[in-house]
């Protein structure tokens, strides 16, 4: 297995540059989250002081975090263009007048274009001072291991072990990547009335959510869309990651056999049925004719409308339907479930932590920088971001809003249908275009595994 080698001749194409934005409120329910439940069996502690000395302690950490300032600086941040969220800009906007700092962001698109020009960037040593991206075992992996700082802070204190030693925060034992943001599910978005209207039960096996394709495509109804332009590929790797989490469970040890080099991708069955599934649905007409050309932001409105019944997609892709809604009755009708296994007991959604932010250490203001990445995913500018946002939080001791896909995955995370992951020590940077590919034809369920084997 290789590491992707990127031209540094990509770095003649330029990002764009903004400034943080302010953001706008919103309203809702709100409903206390306990993180840790997402990625791990830990005791829940309550984070307040039960004697004088603890309080002098917080309020001597309080007055210290109070004292970053950053003299009127301006920090460089790299991220993907999506990542802009007004929760997002929220969080800055707070950092920036508590910390008296400046961020200027450079943005790249998504999808391997944006990669591409992040690590020709960081191969060419014209690095940000933060770097917005995809966690600790990525960045180490496509770009790295010693091009990072390793992170601390009185910020860890408001983060369970489970979320910090994550492969998403943690590489070989380093604290890389402060993480920002939510814990992701991965499933299957549905539109609660096509079901209901088609008397349809959420399905628990493989063979009831064919079933359930079956009598979509009879009502007229696309069971489940496919998004599968170009820089959108990406979104056709959330069956088979989920997958990587049903093989284990099915097989448990899988991933250590991979990472020792015991067996090859080409050796998880789980993983081909997978592939062999999808291709199944496609070649079935489970899945709409023009995928090719059609995007992340027409999946959106398809389940919305209800001219699609499902969308394999993660969390996240919550925020992008509060603003596409056009009532909160239109978004509180999306639901969400678990990717069904062949057996029910296999049917568990796989969950990630956040990714983050990494500090390279070829960076203009190393020091700042570190500090006010620690600034950034504190409680207390994590709170700024869920004043706006619905989401499964990872950090403690903040209030959430849950309805419609948040609520579903509180749930599922509530009755243990879902688990993390082993880590896996190599990426699989082939596979969004391999799947497009063989849904389009033009490779075979065996091939898109096999190029597992020679990433």
């Amino acid at each position: 297995m290789k590491k992707k080698m990127i031209s540094i001749l990509l770095c003649a194409a330029l990002g764009i540059t903004t400034l943080a934005g302010c953001g706008g409120a919103s309203g809702g329910t709100t409903v206390a989250s306990e993180p840790a439940a997402a990625v791990a069996e830990e005791s829940k502690e309550s984070a307040a002081p039960e004697s004088t000395e603890a309080a002098e302690s917080q309020e001597s950490t309080v007055a210290a975090e109070a004292a970053v300032d950053g003299g009127g600086e301006i920090l460089n941040v790299l991220c993907h263009s999506s990542w802009r969220t007004d929760e997002a800009n929220a969080v800055f906007d707070y950092v920036a007048e508590k910390c008296n700092v400046k961020f200027e962001f450079e943005e790249v698109p998504e999808g391997s274009s944006g990669n591409e020009l992040i690590f020709a960037k960081m191969q060419s040593g014209e690095v940000p001072d933060i770097l917005w991206w995809q966690g600790a075992k990525t960045s180490a992996t496509e770009i790295g291991e010693d091009l990072f700082v390793e992170l601390s802070g009185d910020w860890v204190n408001d983060y369970n072990a489970s979320i910090l030693e994550s492969p998403n925060q943690t590489y070989n034992g380093k604290l890389i990547c402060a993480p920002f943001g939510d814990v992701t599910v991965f499933g299957m978005c549905y539109n609660k009335k096509v079901f209901a209207d088609n008397q349809i039960e959420i399905p628990q096996t493989w063979d009831e959510m064919m079933a359930a394709c079956e009598t979509l495509k009879a009502a007229g109804v696309t069971p489940m869309y496919v998004s599968g332009t170009t820089d959108n590929e990406w979104t056709l790797q959330i069956i088979p990651i989920d997958a990587r989490l049903k093989q284990e469970s099915i097989v448990p040890g899988s991933m250590d056999s991979l990472n020792s080099h015991e067996k090859l991708w080409t050796d998880m069955e789980y993983m081909q049925l997978t592939f062999d599934r999808m291709k199944e649905m496609k070649d079935k007409g489970y899945i709409q004719d023009t995928f090719l050309s059609d995007s992340y932001a027409d999946a959106q409105e398809a389940l919305l409308t209800g001219t699609a019944a499902m969308y394999s997609q993660a969390t996240w892709i919550y925020a992008e339907l509060t603003k596409l809604a056009e009532s909160q009755e239109e978004l509180e009708n999306i639901g969400f479930f678990p990717i069904p296994a062949t057996e029910a007991k296999d049917s568990i959604a796989y969950t990630e932590t956040p990714t983050g932010f990494v500090v390279p250490k070829e960076g203009k203001k190393v020091d700042l920088a570190v500090q006010i990445v620690g600034e950034l995913v504190t409680k207390e500018a994590m709170t700024e971001y869920y004043k706006m946002h619905q989401g499964i939080p990872a950090v403690n001791g903040v209030d959430v809003k849950l309805t419609s896909i948040p609520a579903d995955v509180s749930a599922l995370i509530e009755a243990g249908k879902t688990s993390t992951l082993p880590n896996t020590i190599y990426s699989t940077p082939s596979m969004a275009s391999d799947v497009q590919a063989m849904l389009a034809g033009d490779k075979t369920p065996k091939d898109v595994l096999a190029g597992y084997d020679t990433d």
